[in-house]
């Protein structure tokens, strides 16, 4: 643990050097929240470039290997000592939660280290490893400086060097099935439903349109997940169809009464006083 601790200083002490070299340290600027947020929601509806990113093993892939089910991607700096680390811990329990309602292969998850090049595969190996990450679809990346800069614009994440490391705003891009960004959620932690809701109507475009039989049990079972205030999770809820079961079954069988009442009913008699022919 000291070995780590002391590794993140001389990291923070020579990514300080370097920046101060290149000139973005001398006069860090007040970081803009504002324009931040604006940036973000710019790009929402824009397409995402195929990017070539490295997972956390150095091994390439493109961005476009996402393609046909949701991507949700966070930014996170490895050598953060709080706020990334809670993110992503926060991150960890909706994913859980959503995985469990939607499906684990329903939707895919990236976090991104974006100060490169010190987020490297191996400190972003490390930083899944300390956050113990285990849950499945979900990767850690990193990329080239080049690369970062323009995949964090095209995302509208935006971040500052500060005397502490980075003012960043805390983002997760949702990316719809066919590489759009489709929605961004704002915060280091947030009310489930705000990712349950636009997650559940992506994963449900993908889902429902499979044909035949699993096509239409895909469109109950997301029409019956829903999200439960005291729980603070999303549960499967059938009532509504078990209901409708029961009002139907309730309807034939009094519908079936009256029938048959209608057929037992006596006669009416012929009119004793009608003439004969």
């Amino acid at each position: 643990m000291r070995f780590l601790l002391l590794l993140g200083l001389l990291l923070g002490f020579g990514q300080a050097i370097a920046l101060e070299e290149s000139g973005q340290a001398t006069a860090p600027a007040k970081f803009d929240n504002e324009s931040a947020l604006q940036l973000s929601e710019s790009v929402v509806g824009q397409q995402v470039d195929d990017y070539t990113l490295l997972d956390r093993n150095g091994r390439p892939f493109k961005i476009s290997s996402y393609r046909g089910k949701p991507l949700l991607v966070s930014f996170i700096y490895t050598s953060c000592s709080e706020v990334c680390p809670a993110t992503t811990q926060y991150l960890a329990k909706a994913v859980k939660y959503m995985q469990s309602a939607l499906g684990a292969d329903s939707f895919a998850v990236l976090t991104v280290g974006f100060n490169a090049p010190w987020d490297s595969p191996m400190t972003m190996r490390d930083f899944a490893k300390r956050q113990n990450i285990k849950l499945p679809n979900w990767e850690f990346a990193s990329a080239d400086t080049a690369t970062m800069k323009s995949f964090t614009r095209n995302l509208g994440f935006s971040y500052e060097y500060s005397v502490a490391g980075f003012n960043h705003i805390s983002l997760l891009t949702l990316i719809d099935q066919n590489g759009k960004v489709y929605r961004q959620v704002y915060g280091d932690s947030f009310e489930l439903p705000s990712l349950g809701e636009p997650l559940k109507k992506l994963v449900g475009n993908v889902q429902t349109q499979y044909p035949g039989w699993e096509g239409l049990r895909n469109r109950i079972r997301l029409f019956c997940t829903v999200y439960d205030p005291k729980t603070k999770t999303y549960v499967t809820d059938y009532s509504f169809f078990v209901g409708l079961f029961i009002s139907v079954i309730m309807i034939y069988f009094f519908a079936a009464w009256l029938i048959r009442a209608w057929r037992n009913a006596p006669k009416r008699p012929h009119d004793i006083n009608q003439a004969p022919q």
